[in-house]
């Protein structure tokens, strides 16, 4: 995922830099990083934020299918 694609999920799908951090477990410079493209979006990121827009998961949704999950997984993927 390029950064400009990175940053058009974000902004489609009303992502704040919270939402980010709690859905990922990353902090708010490796998403500004991921939006600069000084660091490589990781796909388990990349393929969320693709599913959630070509499906129209809200934030919400998707914190509710997050719940439990390990978010070291998207960190390094």
């Amino acid at each position: 995922m390029k950064a400009s694609e990175y940053r058009a999920a974000v902004a489609v799908l009303g992502l704040t830099m919270a939402a980010i951090e709690e859905l990922f477990g990353v902090d708010q410079l490796t998403s500004r990083r991921w939006a600069s493209g000084e660091q490589a979006v990781p796909r388990a990121v990349a393929l969320c934020l693709l599913l959630m827009v070509s499906t129209a998961t809200s934030v919400s949704q998707a914190r509710i299918l997050a719940d439990g999950v390990d978010t070291e997984l998207a960190k390094s993927a």
